[in-house]
């Protein structure tokens, strides 16, 4: 018998929950196996909420789970899962429909997430929980040549942040916000017509430049690890996308923004 609850609820540690992780992702199209250490990292930068969190347990062992970061006046699902031996019994729909719940009672004013384009029984499940599409997010790796940082200097966040506000022409997702940035170590490079902020194994958080030729600059610079991530890159953004087809970028895939007003 399944039971629901918050996470805080079940007395039981996030070893158990990164064990019902590695079990639900072990064949996602995405692979994501990180180390404890690592899933502790991402629920901390992204505000983790084990009150708004809800798990689904069995016989003490947690059978599917929707992590949930609360910030403001908004709800985010960090992932959702369901082990394999507990899959096709609703699961995922129940924990949607309790972390909605949640996210309600603690006086939240909208639910965001992200679904691959082709997860279909992910896009039916969010379509029947009154999800909708605001935007489409891609997300590239970039074999770039060794770093050149001639025409880019590192700066601060805050002088970061300001460029990148003047030349970006959309918000970053929730992952890439300000609020995550502020709880990830990163380092800023900063060139006279954009900036961009890389953190640790290349991930680029946010990146925006005047021109093509200022884009392929920022890139070289934040190349110190070598492969670039560039992860939910607004797809509306022509001018980056041309860039980093230019440079022989591979789009991995493809993030519909859903959003459920509360």
């Amino acid at each position: 018998m399944n039971k629901i609850s918050t996470f805080s609820a079940t007395g039981l540690g996030l070893e158990d929950l990164h064990a019902a992780l590695l079990d639900a992702f072990s064949d996602y199209v995405v692979p994501l196996q990180p180390s404890l250490a690592q899933f502790e990292t991402m629920l901390n930068s992204r505000g983790f909420d084990a009150d708004a969190s809800m798990v689904a347990c069995n016989g003490g062992e947690i059978a599917a789970f929707w992590n949930v970061a609360s910030r403001a006046s908004k709800a985010y699902l960090i992932t959702s899962g369901t082990r394999v031996a507990h899959r096709g019994k609703g699961l995922a729909g129940q924990l949607g429909e309790a972390s909605i719940a949640a996210a309600k009672y603690q006086g939240k004013k909208s639910f965001w997430l992200e679904v691959i384009e082709g997860n279909s029984s992910a896009e039916r499940l969010y379509a029947r929980l009154r999800f909708n599409v605001e935007r489409k997010l891609d997300s590239y790796t970039l074999k770039h040549p060794a770093p050149e940082m001639s025409g880019c200097r590192r700066v601060d966040w805050p002088t970061c942040s300001a460029t990148l506000q003047r030349f970006s022409s959309w918000q970053p997702s929730w992952q890439n916000s300000n609020e995550t940035i502020a709880r990830t170590p990163i380092t800023c490079f900063l060139h006279d017509h954009g900036a961009v902020a890389v953190g640790r194994g290349g991930l680029i958080h946010q990146i925006a430049g005047k021109t093509t030729d200022s884009l392929q600059t920022l890139l070289a610079a934040a190349a110190t690890d070598g492969l670039l991530r560039l992860i939910n890159m607004d797809s509306a953004d022509q001018m980056l996308r041309t860039t980093l087809e230019a440079l022989g970028a591979e789009l991995l895939l493809t993030q519909s923004e859903m959003q459920r007003p509360l």
